[in-house]
């Protein structure tokens, strides 16, 4: 069986269409294919765990520059079991998934100087509100493609104004960063030029982000810990307003749509994402599928839209894991790597990635096929 999860290319294609475009070729090839979304916390987390069972939900909610914005959250009621012990103790249950940036993304605003000072997040407080009114006991936040460098500060006053009682949930950060808050790897340095940050409004977001630190964290455990840069600062205020721990986005989401039971039937792993780097073996969505199928033993093919590594720079022979930057995940094998620009220009492949990754089904199928690693109809 061919197991295709890969995540979206981003700004370009969904991580279902990638592997709706993926599977049909193969198919004609003969080979069985399983399809599992794909996300690491950011774009596309709730509609993954969507096709898994969860409901569902859309709500309007204060845009990161103050506009209504609609977002969208996932929620999962617990089992019977843990429902009857809910109920008895006079709640609901269940687990909430906010993908902060339905509220609070960059896609909302037109990036400058001034909107990376503005933006906030007072919308992915309102979120949390909601899933809190609504019952959810665990409320896992994730946090990529954030407009937002206000530290967590307008999510913060957003609970706290909806009135909602937190002392009973447990809070999640759900992220693929491990940037401290402040500093040369915080969250203004980082990550506020991709927001539209100069280099002025950088230092100035470091000073605002340095003063919140004093005042919700004045004994400094916090703002060194990792992900506590992540969404600019959003995962601080969790960890340090509202007890949140950290999780890995992609792991959490892996694990919620039942990835290793798919790995265990697999014969081969199809991952990727828009561009296939170093940053992807650092934890990310297309990295952990890598590590967790070679530690199972099962080859994988990576299809991207560019790709700065190729097969023979992961492989078994690599160490390390768990970090941008370093060679591989120990024991992986990338048999192929696919990159669409491989198969047309840059330009057809944003405006038309579907068709493009469609040709690209076709090779992969072949590819599976020469090298024997799975079984199909054809010849």
């Amino acid at each position: 069986m061919i197991l295709i999860a890969s995540d979206a290319f981003k700004g370009t294609i969904g991580s279902l269409e990638v592997a709706q475009s993926l599977r049909g070729p193969c198919e004609k090839a003969g080979f069985p294919v399983t399809v599992l979304p794909l996300a690491d916390g950011g774009e596309g987390t709730v509609d993954a765990l969507v096709t898994c069972g969860y409901e569902a939900h859309q709500v309007e909610v204060t845009g990161p520059l103050g506009q209504p914005v609609t977002a969208r959250w996932a929620s999962l009621r617990d089992t019977a079991e843990v429902a009857a012990s809910s109920a008895a103790s006079g709640t609901q249950g269940g687990t909430a998934v906010i993908e902060m940036a339905q509220a609070s993304g960059l896609h909302l605003v037109d990036p400058s100087p001034q909107t990376a000072w503005d933006a906030h997040t007072y919308g992915t407080g309102e979120l949390i509100a909601y899933a809190i009114e609504n019952g959810c006991t665990r409320v896992v936040v994730g946090v990529g493609g954030s407009a937002t460098s206000d530290g967590g500060r307008g999510a913060l006053r957003a609970v706290k104004e909806a009135g909602v009682d937190t002392s009973g949930v447990a809070f999640t950060v759900a992220c693929d960063v491990d940037n401290p808050l402040t500093g040369p790897r915080g969250a203004a340095e980082v990550f506020g030029p991709q927001k539209g940050a100069d280099r002025a409004t950088v230092a100035r977001l470091e000073e605002r982000l340095a003063r919140w630190a004093d005042q919700l964290d004045p004994t400094g455990r916090v703002r060194d810990l990792p992900g506590a840069g992540a969404a600019g600062g959003l995962g601080f205020a969790l960890m340090a307003g509202l007890g949140a721990d950290r999780v890995s986005g992609a792991e959490f989401v892996l694990s919620a749509v039942g990835f290793d039971e798919q790995l265990a039937r697999a014969s081969v792993v199809v991952t990727g994402e828009g561009q296939f780097d170093e940053q992807t073996l650092g934890g990310k969505g297309p990295g952990t599928v890598i590590a967790r199928a070679g530690a199972a033993g099962v080859p994988v093919i990576v299809v991207c839209g560019q790709a700065k590594l190729r097969a023979g720079d992961v492989g078994a022979g690599l160490s390390g894991a768990g970090s941008a930057g370093q060679a591989g995940p120990v024991g992986a094998e990338v048999a192929e790597v696919f990159a669409l620009t491989d198969f047309a220009p840059v330009q057809q492949c944003v405006a038309e990635p579907g068709r493009v990754l469609i040709e690209v089904g076709y090779a992969l199928a072949a590819t599976v096929r020469d090298r024997g690693f799975c079984g199909g109809t054809s010849q």
